[in-house]
């Protein structure tokens, strides 16, 4: 029995041993939550101080960059129209791309002029662009080529943007591929074929019309809310095939454009260009030097006018048919009749594109050039060329261009020309052009 009592009574004890502990625990574990609630509290006010302190450390890096690199630190404001919005720092990160054309041919031509019969690397651009600030950007692109006689470089662009101006106008000022038409616009890695239209050469230059100057350009608002964009340019005039090449005297250029829908699945753009520059020809005089005519003669008598329509056809699969047309027509004036370097007095010309997007790897078409060139020996003496091509876009950073032209120079000693072209583009990095 005694034994049995204290097995009974040592079980009591156990559980009394038990029990006071367990609520001995109770306001210890109600204090330990209050503390755990406490420092969950601080941690979070911490983090919030840890971002607060982060996005003054950005704002603060900005400022101190622009300080050293000698810029202005822009006022806070609210954003102009059209301002892009830009991710903390990465906003400041320059956009970089290098692009490569290597462009083989052959011709039928049996004169050993340069370009004949080769493969060169007929471009290598090299680009830069980076938001100023949050109301401007700048533009560059360098351009280097390998030609067999003289490598060198050249600035083809480099312009900076404005937005945001009074009336919602826009300003580009530098240099830059002026407003003509469309295929102007256009680098050689962006052009449907691999060389510029013949109207477009003969008035411009090979390369198309690029110029140092300033553009501003707006839409503008009418009654029928058609959208109605209008550029106005002034360009140095050293450049350009028709003009004079003296950087005094000034190209003006206008262009407008408009745009429609004629179906849910096909856009139409309509275009005006109208320019006028010093020609300024030379002449031989008595002596029989060539001379630049005298200043003041015809000031800004030659005038260039043309136009441009682009249909696009949006059809299923991915396929897109383009038909796109440009022409120009020249009033040159009189006074270049005293044996003048540019005979003809009214020079035009017109391209025709029919480019079909088979699928998103395969697009084919042809181009068709007629032009009554600046320097011809008669009035209404042309040339003509047809040039189908074929393109694999291998992707969107590589694409492979074969293409064929056939033509008829304007010159009566010159004969019939074929000519083969294989052309190869590559991309690296980013290479974002305005969108036109």
């Amino acid at each position: 029995m005694s034994l049995s009592f204290r097995k009974i009574g040592f079980f009591f004890f156990c559980i009394l041993c038990l029990t006071k502990p367990a609520k001995a625990a109770e306001p210890l574990l109600e204090s330990m939550q209050k503390e755990i609630h406490a420092l969950t509290q601080t941690v979070a006010k911490l983090q919030s101080t840890v971002y607060s302190q982060t996005e003054v450390i950005q704002k603060q890096t900005v400022r101190i960059n622009a300080l050293e690199q000698g810029g202005v630190q822009p006022k806070v404001a609210t954003e102009p129209a059209g301002a892009p919005k830009m991710a903390g720092l990465s906003g400041y990160n320059p956009e970089i791309g290098v692009v490569g054309t290597v462009q083989a041919k052959l011709t039928e031509n049996s004169n050993d002029g340069e370009g004949n019969d080769t493969i060169a690397l007929k471009e290598l651009e090299l680009n830069f662009a980076q938001y100023v600030d949050p109301y401007s950007r700048l533009d560059a692109v360098i351009s280097f080529n390998d030609a067999i006689e003289s490598q060198n470089a050249s600035i083809e662009e480099g312009y900076y943007t404005r937005w945001g101006l009074p009336f919602g106008f826009q300003a580009q000022l530098g240099k830059f591929r002026s407003k003509i038409g469309k295929q102007n616009l256009l680098h050689l890695d962006q052009l449907p074929t691999v060389d510029y239209p013949l109207v477009i050469q003969d008035f411009f230059g090979e390369e198309g019309l690029s110029s140092s100057g300033v553009r501003l350009q707006n839409w503008i608002p009418n009654p029928w809310d058609i959208p109605v964009e209008v550029t106005g340019e002034v360009l140095r005039g050293n450049n350009g095939a028709s003009f004079s090449g003296i950087s005094r005297r000034p190209i003006f250029n206008t262009h407008v454009k408009t745009f429609f829908e004629p179906s849910e699945n096909s856009t139409l753009e309509l275009g005006g260009t109208m320019m006028f520059g010093d020609e300024n020809p030379r002449y031989v005089n008595e002596r029989g030097t060539v001379v630049t005519r005298a200043s003041g003669q015809d000031r800004y008598g030659i005038h260039v006018v043309g136009a441009d329509a682009t249909y696009i056809l949006n059809l299923s699969e991915g396929r897109v048919l383009k038909f796109q047309n440009e022409v120009y027509v020249q009033d040159r004036g009189t006074n270049s009749t005293i044996q003048a370097a540019n005979i003809n007095h009214n020079p035009w010309g017109f391209y025709s594109l029919v480019d079909y997007k088979l699928s998103p790897r395969w697009s084919t078409g042809i181009r068709f050039d007629y032009l009554e060139p600046l320097a011809v020996s008669d009035f209404h003496i042309h040339t003509r060329a047809i040039s189908p091509y074929l393109t694999l876009w291998q992707s969107e950073f590589a694409n492979f261009r074969l293409q064929y032209s056939h033509s008829d120079p304007a010159s009566a000693d010159a004969k019939s020309d074929n000519v083969i072209f294989l052309q190869a583009n590559f991309l690296i990095g980013a290479h974002k052009h305005p969108v036109q």
